[in-house]
């Protein structure tokens, strides 16, 4: 198991009901995308860290470096909107607070949906996807391809570990070689992996028709109505900070 599966099985949310989470989060999530992003993406960022670290009890160490990946693509990804090299190297006019607003908007969402993955299990999200009428065929092909990425990541780490062993990495030059034919090798092995699990599975039932074990855990409205008030809660503070901001 990768490390966001044991985290979504053993921590303190886990027996909780998947709608709950998916409320929360998805709600969350929502108001990173759609409310003024200098005010909200903050506290969806609070509210994300207190769920997640302190009701939840998930390790802050896992929760932050799932973060980190995005986060320096969402930075990265920043830099041509606020900069530009037609004609020399100049700072677009409107250009950095477009790239801020469109990070932190990034950063805030990428923090719920991250929230979601470390206290919910893919089990319990597919269950709930057929129970929500998503079609049988989309679940089984999330289902392979989240097995998939799971096989393809303890390669990578097997490969990478095998190379340092054998001294591959013992200077730039020899690592970037030794890196490129790790991904060669993966993309060949993600190919034949692929194959065998589409087989391997549809002898196993037909596609679409695989079942995963959950517990039926109907939810609980009075935590879905403090969801709701906390999310409400969230909306108000947002746009009435952005009107003070904006009027002052």
């Amino acid at each position: 198991m990768n490390p966001l599966d044991v985290s979504a099985a053993t921590n303190r949310w886990s027996t909780r009901p998947a709608v709950e989470k998916l409320w929360l989060f998805g709600g969350l999530l929502l108001c990173a995308m759609l409310l003024p992003p200098p005010t909200a993406a903050p506290l969806v960022v609070v509210a994300t860290l207190v769920v997640t670290l302190t009701l939840a009890r998930v390790r802050a160490r896992l929760f932050f470096l799932a973060l980190l990946g995005p986060a320096v693509f969402i930075v990265l990804g920043a830099v041509p909107i606020a900069v530009s090299l037609r004609g020399g190297l100049h700072v677009e006019p409107g250009g950095l607070d477009l790239a801020v607003t469109t990070g932190l908007r990034a950063i805030a969402a990428s923090a719920a949906t991250i929230g979601l993955a470390v206290t919910t299990s893919v089990a319990d999200l597919l269950d709930l996807a057929r129970r929500a009428g998503v079609p049988a065929a989309l679940c089984h092909v999330a289902d392979l391809t989240y097995r998939l990425i799971g096989i393809l990541i303890r390669s990578v780490g097997a490969a990478r570990e095998a190379s340092g062993l054998r001294l591959g990495l013992r200077n730039p030059r020899v690592a970037i070689s030794v890196v490129g034919t790790q991904f060669a090798l993966v993309f060949v092995r993600a190919t034949d992996r692929a194959h065998a699990m589409s087989e391997a599975m549809s002898l196993r039932a037909e596609p679409g028709m695989t079942a995963v074990l959950t517990a039926d855990r109907p939810a609980r409205p009075a935590r879905l109505l403090a969801t709701t008030g906390v999310l409400l809660s969230i909306v108000g503070m947002s746009l009435l900070l952005a009107r003070m901001w904006h009027v002052g």
